[in-house]
C-alpha cells in the first residue's frame, strides 16, 4: 500500500524551479514578442548548443549582398533551415563595415579605433564595442578592450555605442530624450547566453539600453544599427520581402548538422 503524503512546499523551492525552467527556455532557441516600457519587440535567443551562428557579407563574386533574399541564396542548402536573420553593425554608404568584421576566421575589415569620421554618430559614441564568437564561446567587449584581449574569433562584427557595459548603461544616454528612432542590438547574459533584438517602434537609447539590462538580464549588449534595421523570422511572419532596407554585414541563425551536434 502506498501512501501520499502532503508537504508544504518551501518558496525558495517554488522560487528555484521557476528559474531553472526560465533558463531552460532562455537556453533553447527561440522567438519572442515582449513588451517593456510599453513598447514592443523581437527577441531571438541563440542556443549555440543546436544553432548556427555566422556572419554573411558579400557573395563569391565580392558583392554585397545587401538583403535576406540574397542572403538565403548565399547559404545555399542552409537556407532551408534558416530560422533568423538581422543586420549586423554600422555600415558605410558603399554598404561596407565600418569596423572589425571577421567571417570563418577571416578578418575582411579591420578594427576601427578612430574617434570621428564625417556622417557618422552612433559608431564614434565611445565606448563601442565588438560582439564576436569564438567557436562556441560568445562575447561582447570594449573595442580598446578587445584590441589588447589577442582573441581571434570566428566571427565579429564591430558597432557603436556599447548599451549596456558590465551592468551598466552607457554614460552618454539620457532618460526621457527625444532621439527616437527603431533599433537593433545583440545582448550577452552572465550565463553566456546570446540574444538579439529589435524594436517595433521607434525608442531612444536609454530606454533601449534599460531593455536589456533590467528586463533581458544582460550585463553586456552592443547597439547593431537604426531605422534601416529589420529580421528574417519567418516563425513569427518576418521574412524581410516587405523592407526596402540594404545592408552590409547580417548575422544568420541555422541548424546544425545533426551529426555535428551530437559530437559535442
Amino acid at each position: 500500500m502506498i501512501v501520499l503524503t502532503h508537504f508544504p512546499i518551501p518558496a525558495w523551492l517554488v522560487l528555484g524551479l521557476c528559474l531553472l525552467f526560465q533558463t531552460s527556455l532562455a537556453r533553447a532557441g527561440r522567438a519572442e514578442r515582449i513588451s517593456y516600457l510599453g513598447i514592443e519587440f523581437i527577441a531571438y535567443w541563440v542556443d549555440l548548443e543546436s544553432d548556427e551562428l555566422s556572419l554573411s557579407w558579400r557573395d563569391s563574386a565580392g558583392k554585397a549582398l545587401g538583403s535576406f533574399a540574397r542572403l538565403r541564396e548565399h547559404l545555399g542548402p542552409r537556407s532551408s533551415d534558416l530560422k533568423f536573420a538581422i543586420n549586423a553593425g554600422i555600415f558605410s554608404r558603399d554598404y561596407e563595415p565600418l569596423g572589425l568584421h571577421v567571417e570563418e576566421s577571416n578578418v575582411l575589415r579591420s578594427l576601427n579605433l578612430r574617434s570621428v569620421e564625417n556622417g557618422q554618430v552612433n559608431f564614434y559614441m565611445k565606448p563601442n564595442g565588438v560582439f564576436y564568437l569564438t567557436d562556441q564561446t560568445p562575447g561582447i567587449l570594449e573595442s580598446d578592450e578587445f584590441a589588447r584581449s589577442g582573441i581571434r574569433p570566428r566571427i565579429a562584427s564591430q558597432s557603436g555605442p556599447l548599451l549596456v557595459r558590465a551592468g551598466k548603461i552607457h554614460p552618454s544616454f539620457k532618460p526621457g530624450s527625444s532621439n527616437l528612432h527603431w533599433r537593433s542590438g545583440v545582448g550577452l547574459t552572465k550565463s553566456n547566453q546570446v540574444v538579439f533584438v529589435i524594436s517595433l517602434t521607434a525608442i531612444n537609447f536609454h530606454d533601449f539600453a534599460r531593455l536589456f539590462l533590467a528586463r533581458l538580464a544582460c550585463d553586456n549588449a552592443l547597439y547593431l544599427d537604426g531605422d534601416i534595421c529589420a529580421i528574417y523570422l519567418p516563425e513569427l511572419g518576418y521574412r524581410g520581402e516587405d523592407s526596402k532596407s540594404r545592408f552590409a554585414g547580417m548575422f544568420a541563425v541555422t541548424g546544425k548538422p545533426k551529426a555535428a551536434s551530437q559530437r559535442r
